[in-house]
């Protein structure tokens, strides 16, 4: 089942050689630049060295690909004896395209995921059970990411399908808006605590900055749950349902596109796309906005509570005077910021990988993310002293701006660090908003599309050409909301609410809860 020889891993260093040669890698603190140990690597590679693909989407730094071919590489090596592969895939990637490509031709790799996806995923056959391999395979990432919380959010039919990675306290996921705090003081905008306050800022700022974006990163219709009219609480299972967070015992599911709460987020967006705030660009090439958001040439982008400190090192490597401020667009005494309970981030393994000793090597991969400090830090800053130091308090001090592994994937509580530049005042306000936060209704729950998987299929093809162009505003929602509605009914849309409104009175009746 294994296949691995020594010629094929001093092949895949020596292109790590070449890597490093093109790349200068980043300055040590006395000025160096560091190299690469491909010879060490060579050295102690293991002929019986199992290979693992890890997939990631975004887009590879040098800094990742010379930490790929050198210190990483030969660390997980030594470990596990693993030889780990990093491929790297835009984010237009995930959740289809090329990915469900790779998945459907049984290609042996891994790659990120969340809840949905992977009930998409395993509906389709394409992830492999982890059930009986994970605990044992996984210690810390059971130490450190509960079962209760992280384990079954991915569970399927009594079976694990996704492992873990991440495991953190969240609140207002995609519910918040994430401003940048030195364009507001630039432009004379003291808060923003409504539309027509975000609305005010992007019309100063872009006076200023012609060429920013107002919208970085694409609309997510929860981000203005708290603006729009309407007293329900969105509480989203998927793209197509929706429950009510304001009423917790509940287990009415409400069909989103054929809601009051739909038009009056599609009238905003409407709005914002004739205003500009929406980039023109957004349903051919939405990786742009997000391109120009971490280049630093975008007003606002849809956060969390949690997400502030992650994206705002990332800007900072491009625009190092960005601040960001988490802004809710409502009042949270109406509609209470919402949280999963602990946010859980995963990665699922291809059904291709069948060997159990392959499949093994895969968990054990991740679960190096959460091992331990020293492991944690090497994934998300590198080398220390090489890409970043610490200070006196603990706080992270990047030497290298470059990006490694994505800092919000791995982070848990037990291990998480936060940037030089963070004010306490920052920490206070991210462990306030936390705190105030009500648990989702839906935390927990997966759907089976199983039964519904042909509807499932139809009504995501019906989304892209029908919904899209109204969600983002690129078409009115009055003209074009019948003929949308009547494409979601022809391709089984109440077939899919009833199944998924079954699965779920039967999820909140386990939990001692009915209609």
């Amino acid at each position: 089942m294994r296949m691995k020889n020594l010629t094929k891993v001093t092949a895949l260093l020596a292109a790590g050689a070449v890597t490093a040669a093109m790349f200068t890698g980043c300055a040590s603190p006395d000025g160096k630049q560091t190299a690469g140990t491909n010879a060490e690597v060579s050295d102690t590679a293991s002929q019986d060295a199992i290979p693992v693909k890890l997939v990631m989407f975004g887009e590879e730094s040098p800094r990742m690909k010379e930490l790929m071919a050198n210190e990483i590489h030969q660390k997980v090596l030594n470990e596990i004896n693993v030889d780990l592969e990093i491929q790297y895939l835009p984010w237009t990637e995930y959740a289809g395209g090329k990915s469900e490509l790779m998945f459907s031709a049984g290609e042996k790799f891994m790659c990120y995921t969340n809840t949905e996806v992977t009930a998409k995923m395993v509906g389709k056959g394409y992830y492999a059970d982890v059930t009986n391999l994970l605990k044992d395979n996984a210690p810390e990432l059971y130490q450190y990411c509960d079962e209760e919380n992280a384990a079954k959010a991915f569970t399927i039919g009594g079976k694990i399908y996704s492992i873990p990675v991440g495991y953190k306290p969240n609140a207002g996921e995609d519910y918040l808006m994430m401003v940048r705090k030195d364009l507001m003081e630039e432009a004379g905008v003291s808060e923003i605590k409504s539309i027509e306050d975000l609305e005010n800022f992007y019309t100063l700022c872009k006076e200023k900055h012609p060429d920013y974006i107002g919208l970085g990163r694409g609309l997510n219709p929860k981000v203005l749950n708290g603006a729009i009219a309407s007293d329900i609480n969105m509480n989203f299972i998927n793209n197509f349902a929706m429950t009510d967070a304001n009423a917790p015992d509940d287990a009415k599911v409400y069909s989103y596109y054929e809601s009051e709460e739909y038009r009056q987020v599609s009238e905003i967006a409407k709005r914002w796309n004739q205003m500009g705030i929406i980039p023109s660009y957004q349903l051919s090439n939405g990786e742009q906005s997000s391109s120009e958001f971490a280049a630093g040439r975008a007003m606002f982008a849809v956060s969390s509570n949690d997400r502030i400190f992650e994206m705002m090192e990332s800007v900072r490597s491009s625009a190092p005077n960005a601040v960001f401020e988490n802004v809710y667009l409502g009042d949270t005494a109406r509609k209470p910021l919402m949280s999963w309970g602990t946010y859980v981030t995963a990665f699922g393994i291809s059904a291709g990988v069948e060997d159990p000793e392959e499949l093994a090597a895969y968990i054990k991969v991740i679960n190096l993310f959460q091992k331990n400090q020293e492991w944690v830090d090497l994934w998300i800053y590198g080398v220390e002293g090489t890409d970043y130091k610490l200070t006196e308090n603990g706080r992270v001090e990047r030497i290298c701006t470059d990006e490694i592994i994505h800092n919000w994937m791995p982070v848990n509580t037990e291990f998480r660090r936060y940037p030089s530049y963070i004010t306490d005042e920052q920490i206070e306000t991210f462990n306030k908003q936390a705190e105030g936060s009500i648990t989702m209704k839906s935390t927990n729950f997966i759907f089976d599309t199983e039964p519904v998987k042909s509807e499932y299929a139809q009504l995501q093809a019906v989304e892209s050409e029908y919904l899209n162009p109204i969600s983002n505003g690129f078409k009115d929602y009055d003209e074009n909301i019948d003929k949308a509605i009547e494409k979601l009914k022809a391709a089984g849309l109440d077939k899919f609410m009833e199944e998924l409104q079954r699965q779920f009175d039967e999820f909140m009746n386990a939990k001692g809860n009915g209609k």
